[in-house]
């Protein structure tokens, strides 16, 4: 575990040197009187120097409490090596205590190296909004390139942690784009969608009137209940369509085959014809009922 994390840890300190650099090169090269006037350079270079801090100062906590926790499995160790040879009830007695004595620490590693993993998340996205070359400019969200580079690092991480996570591919009514203030229209449907998304989300427009909400940690049925309420508010403060396909990473899947699924879905959505949602289960497709006064999807779709 320690290996993982100590070279995410490096990849995010490197990335966040990188997409400073570029980030101030690009600005000076092509813009620099203007910035330099308004003041935007001094303000985002302010800010990638704080995350880049904020990240080695996560670095560094994890460091310490790795070590610590290597010198408690080395005194653990030693004393198992004390009790080979005794095989009385005391002897037992002692290997349950001193397996109760490694149990707290590492339950509070656990914790710790979740909390930290959430953190750099977070700290990971706004290097990407820094960066720029993984931001929509139409909406200001993420783009496809920022969602597929996450969807790598999640199925990394549920290969070697077996770690769940879902997404919701989510459609607009294309119609309503093609109308006068369609611009405005979908930068307000994507400040809604970012502002509904947990700061470890993951909202990234995927096409022209395609987004995708990537979940770390979620099982199918939680993203259901996010895609649900998005639905709710989207209708009642946009009175938009919107469709969704919703897919929970499956064992022995890539990338490919889990948007390939969460696409099938969104098809079943989009032919139903209203605001609804369909889950792709792997060897069905269901429909997802949403309590909204919204047309609801009421036949099952099999594969």
């Amino acid at each position: 575990m320690s290996d993982v994390f100590h070279t995410y840890l490096a990849d995010t300190v490197a990335l966040a040197a990188v997409a400073l650099i570029g980030y101030l090169f690009g600005h000076r090269t092509t813009r620099s009187t203007n910035v330099f006037e308004n003041g935007k350079l001094q303000q985002e270079s302010s800010r990638a120097t704080l995350v880049a801090q904020e990240l080695q100062q996560i670095a560094t906590r994890i460091r310490q409490d790795l070590a610590s926790h290597q010198t408690n499995i080395a005194r653990f160790r030693a004393r198992l090596d004390n009790l080979q040879d005794d095989s009385s009830d005391e002897g037992w007695q002692k290997l349950r205590a001193e397996a109760e004595t490694l149990l707290v620490p590492t339950m509070k590693l656990t914790t710790d190296l979740s909390m930290a993993y959430d953190q750099l998340r977070k700290k990971t996205l706004l290097l990407m909004d820094v960066a720029g070359s993984r931001t929509d400019p139409q909406t200001g969200i993420h783009n496809r390139r920022a969602m597929e580079e996450q969807l790598d690092m999640l199925f990394s991480l549920h290969e070697q942690h077996d770690s769940r996570f879902s997404l919701t591919l989510f459609s607009v009514d294309w119609s309503v784009m093609q109308t006068d203030g369609s611009d405005q229209l979908l930068r307000t449907f994507a400040e809604l969608l970012n502002h509904c998304a947990r700061d470890t989300d993951v909202v990234a427009r995927y096409s022209a009137d395609e987004f995708v909400v990537l979940m770390p940690q979620t099982s199918l049925a939680g993203a259901t209940i996010f895609s649900e309420r998005l639905l709710r508010r989207i209708h009642s403060e946009l009175q938009l369509d919107l469709a969704g396909g919703i897919v929970e990473v499956q064992k022995d899947e890539d990338a490919e085959k889990m948007l390939s699924r969460a696409d099938s879905a969104l098809y079943s959505a989009r032919a139903d014809g209203t605001s609804c949602l369909y889950q792709h289960l792997g060897p069905n497709i269901l429909p997802q009922a949403v309590e909204t006064g919204l047309a609801l999807a009421s036949a099952e779709t099999a594969i």
